[in-house]
């Protein structure tokens, strides 16, 4: 979920709104803060140099506020301002970024991270150079590294509702079993019903403004999450029917090793909810 009430995530930015650009940074695996992150561009359609619409620069390194103006989390999820206090969580980074109200909806749009793994100004032997050193001279564009993300655009959030046709939704589980000490999504697969034969035009553009929440009881119904907030994301790979999926990020060593059982309540923008059926997981 985005960090803050007022944006909206990579799936379904709002023009003239605040998208919660992240970006989690690691290195063989574990996350890692790089060096410095530099500056973010944004590309409309395809990143190519006739595309890019905007370029935001970070602070120096040198700079108490530094990464402004990109936000901080702590464990909990709560935003750290740049030059805030609090204890952020390692790697992860996000740009609040106000999109203007001339950019072009419905559109992907890409943003693309710069950023420096390591010192660029310490040289073979290890030991620094200059303490005047500048990260951003040319000489050390080749030690700049770049990662591409993307998110989508819409127009802001207006759905009139007459009534007229229902929208129903299936739900296909698509994580089972875990093994302790994972830290993995648990996801679900999002259908519109009937398959093949839904409203594509009424039902399609409002998945991604859909909010779910997740519930998981031990066997014996006691309740372990309470409608805790689900993201919407696209699936891996092939799929079946619908790219869309449901996750929430599963930490299992949380959890005694057992059998759980959980579900899934979708709230629609007309403020009406749909419930899955209960479904299971195992921890062995």
């Amino acid at each position: 979920m985005p960090i803050t009430a007022s944006s909206f995530p990579r799936i379904s930015a709002r023009r003239g709104k605040i998208v919660d650009l992240n970006a989690t940074f690691r290195r063989s695996g574990v996350a890692t803060d790089p060096y410095a992150i530099r500056y973010v561009e944004i590309y409309k359609t395809s990143v190519v140099p006739h595309n890019l619409l905007v370029t935001i620069p970070m602070v120096g390194i040198d700079n108490a506020l530094y990464p402004s103006p990109l936000y901080r989390v702590d464990s909990a999820g709560t935003a750290i301002a740049p030059g805030g206090s609090g204890t952020p969580v390692t790697g992860e980074y996000h740009l609040l970024y106000s999109i203007p109200e001339t950019f072009d909806v419905p559109d992907v749009y890409y943003d693309v991270w710069y950023y420096f793994a390591d010192n660029p100004c310490v040289g073979d032997s290890g030991t620094a150079a200059a303490t005047d050193c500048d990260i951003d001279a040319a000489v050390y564009d080749s030690e700049l590294l770049s990662t591409c993300h993307r998110f989508w655009l819409y127009p802001d959030e207006w759905f009139v509702d007459d009534g007229l046709q229902s929208i129903r939704f299936g739900f296909e589980p698509l994580d089972q079993k875990f093994h302790d000490p994972e830290i993995r999504p648990l996801e679900v697969g999002l259908m519109p019903l009937p398959l093949y034969d839904y409203n594509f035009n009424l039902v399609n553009p409002i998945i991604p403004y859909l909010t779910p929440t997740i519930t998981i009881k031990t066997m014996r119904e006691e309740k372990l999450v309470d409608g805790a907030a689900m993201t919407i994301g696209l699936r891996q790979g092939s799929y079946r029917s619908n790219p869309w999926i449901m996750r929430y990020n599963l930490d299992t060593s949380k959890y005694l090793k057992g059998t759980y059982k959980y579900y899934i309540t979708l709230t629609l923008p007309n403020g009406s909810t749909r419930v899955s059926k209960s479904f299971i997981f195992t921890i062995a």
